[in-house]
């Protein structure tokens, strides 16, 4: 290996590097191999490593069989465990997804679940993804779903902001986002559909993301849009108020998803039914 290796990089250093052993343990197994064989491999004198005959008549043979050797150790190994892949927005992953995935973990149906984190929306529905749990307002064609959640939003903040909102509007702030998607709604599309509302005209903080503005709200910087289906703990506990009197049903939810033609293999479906039902 360690002959192959510095024929094939070109070096004794970077065959060092690639093998994770220093520079000298390469030279000195090369030389013991030399010793053996009563022949020189390499010219020792050339600025970069030149087989001699001998070590060129031995290159392919060495390769071929590291490479036969290879390719029966990964026959001869226990294959890995089936992981169930499972995508979905940063907001659902911070509040919704990673708690239900540590119950999970823990329960009598777990199986190695790997998590694609991503707000774009085509990247939810990739065909390498197992589960996806996407907003929208109905599943997209060829996929099967449940819908977990319908959205309600709703203004929000923390019982210090809140008060002192009531006191002094003009002095709060609005925890904005970028949208990431036509059919995300952060303050400009709430605003246009509440009309009436008393947050029109406050200034903005534009924040890194919308869980970036839940953040923010929650450590009284200011009013952040929230959704209720997914900080129903937040709103529970009082570390955030409602501060209208119901929020706005948008006709739009977060629904647990797979391929139509894809069999769910029965890790998938332990780790779907139990999205399912927390």
């Amino acid at each position: 290996m360690f002959f192959e290796t510095a024929l094939r990089v070109g070096s004794f250093s970077a065959a060092a590097s690639e093998l994770y052993v220093s520079q000298a343990a390469v030279s000195k197994r090369v030389k013991q191999l030399e010793t053996w064989l009563g022949a020189d491999l390499f010219e020792r004198g050339a600025r970069s490593l030149k087989p001699t005959p001998t070590g060129a008549q031995l290159a392919d043979p060495v390769a071929m069989t590291l490479d036969y050797l290879q390719g029966a150790l990964n026959q001869a190994r226990s294959p890995t465990a089936a992981c169930v892949r499972i995508a979905c927005n940063s907001a659902v992953s911070v509040f919704w997804l990673f708690e239900r995935l540590r119950s999970f973990a823990l329960s009598a149906a777990s199986c190695p679940v790997e998590t694609v984190i991503t707000d774009d929306p085509r990247d939810l529905l990739s065909a390498d993804n197992d589960l996806a749990v996407i907003y929208a307002n109905q599943i997209p064609q060829g996929w099967e779903g449940h819908l977990l959640m319908s959205e309600e939003l709703a203004p929000v903040a923390s019982p210090e902001q809140a008060a002192r909102f009531y006191k002094a509007p003009q002095d709060t702030r609005l925890l904005d986002y970028r949208r990431h998607a036509p059919d995300w709604i952060n303050w400009d599309v709430w605003l246009q559909r509440e009309t009436q509302s008393a947050l029109h005209g406050l200034p903005r903080t534009l924040c890194q993301s919308y869980s970036n503005s839940i953040g923010q709200a929650l450590a009284g910087e200011g009013i952040a849009l929230a959704s209720c289906s997914l900080l129903k703990e937040e709103l529970a506990l009082g570390r955030l108020l409602l501060l209208v009197d119901a929020p706005m049903t948008t006709g739009k939810g977060y629904f647990l998803a797979w391929q139509r033609s894809r069999e769910l293999r029965p890790d998938i479906e332990g780790l779907a039914s139990h999205l399912c039902q927390s």
